[in-house]
């Protein structure tokens, strides 16, 4: 988090959103803090939860409620999700008070199984089959999800990304223009129901557990959900697996084939793929380099950047000033395998 947002957490105020869901605050275990304040706990029952507490400048307590409803909906569909646990006054988010700001507080099941790294053997065909499934069936059941009226829509993420990163990047006219170029592109698509919906936007590899003994794989962290084109579900674990496992142009572009070959395959047992959105994959790559350039001059110190850092924002910025994609794909050749 935000240096200015650190301020205002303290053992007081982790000790009330601990209380509040019945969580000792002496089994809590701090896991995250990039977008929120994540901890391991142990519940009245005994079992592993997660708590989670999100600052209001990240979030509104309606934002985090919407999101938690779908989740719910999800979890009550069959769908492969860490459900989210009710507070001691029956409530799904709690407010804890912190002077004149407040956080959100969360708590959800842990998921079983444990991450699996791009370097492990069980990086494979069979979990890239997995994950196409398991996003296969978020798109299935979202396209029937139904906001009731006292629910808050959660954002367009194009129209986040105006609000939330464009006002941190460099403001180099030409790397504006790059950027704007990609967001004035995905603007123009439609967004009819077949290619637009609710969706968790942010399925990588660190945000899902696989559990080999049940062949089980568990989706959390919905915190980024949005109103976005479901083909962006699709090209993030392609970027991500891409980017974390491969080092050069060649291989990224050879093992995002095989990748995606077996992903889309998985997809379409719970769901057809949508072809004409599949022609836009690498627009939607070029999105996440520049979502990603934004977020990372809001959150990095850009004075102290260590030399992985450094590296990673120019590969990222050359990659938006030559428009080019993380992966240059042969679709035809990957629709003809489906």
């Amino acid at each position: 988090m935000e240096q200015e947002v650190e301020q205002y957490l303290n053992d007081d105020i982790l000790l009330q959103a601990a209380t509040s869901f019945q969580i000792p605050f002496t089994s809590l275990k701090k896991l995250g803090s990039f977008e929120n304040y994540v901890f391991e706990g142990i519940n009245s029952h005994g079992e592993e939860v997660i708590l989670r507490l999100t600052h209001s400048s990240h979030r509104t307590k309606e934002q985090v409620e919407a999101e938690l409803h779908w989740l719910s909906y999800l979890h009550n569909n069959n769908a492969p999700v860490s459900g989210c646990l009710p507070s001691i006054n029956g409530n799904l988010v709690e407010t804890v008070q912190s002077e004149d700001t407040s956080f959100f507080v969360s708590l959800f099941e842990k998921a079983i199984g444990r991450p699996v790294k791009v370097t492990e053997s069980l990086f494979n065909e069979t979990l890239f089959y997995k994950w196409g499934k398991t996003i296969g069936r978020f798109h299935r059941l979202t396209v029937n999800y139904t906001r009731p009226d006292f629910i808050t829509k959660r954002p367009d993420l194009v129209e986040e990304y105006d609000k939330q990163f464009a006002p941190f990047l460099p403001k180099g006219q030409k790397l504006l223009s790059k950027v704007n170029e990609v967001l004035q592109a995905v603007k123009q698509l439609p967004k009819s129901s077949i290619r637009y919906g609710l969706i968790h936007s942010d399925v990588h590899s660190g945000n899902f557990f696989y559990d080999e003994a049940t062949d089980k794989m568990t989706v959390f962290d919905f915190d980024d959900c949005s109103y976005h084109h479901f083909i962006s579900d699709i090209a993030i674990p392609l970027y991500y697996s891409t980017w974390l496992k491969c080092d050069n142009q060649q291989d990224r572009n050879h093992f995002g084939h095989e990748f995606l070959m077996h992903f889309l395959k998985g997809y379409q047992t719970e769901r057809s793929v949508h072809l004409e959105s599949l022609k836009e994959i690498s627009l939607f790559l070029k999105l996440r380099d520049c979502e990603l350039y934004g977020v990372f001059h809001k959150k990095w110190d850009l004075d102290h950047l260590n030399d992985q850092q450094k590296k990673l924002l120019n590969g990222i910025y050359l990659r938006i000033m030559n428009d080019q994609p993380l992966v240059q794909l042969n679709l035809e050749k990957i629709i003809h395998s489906l």
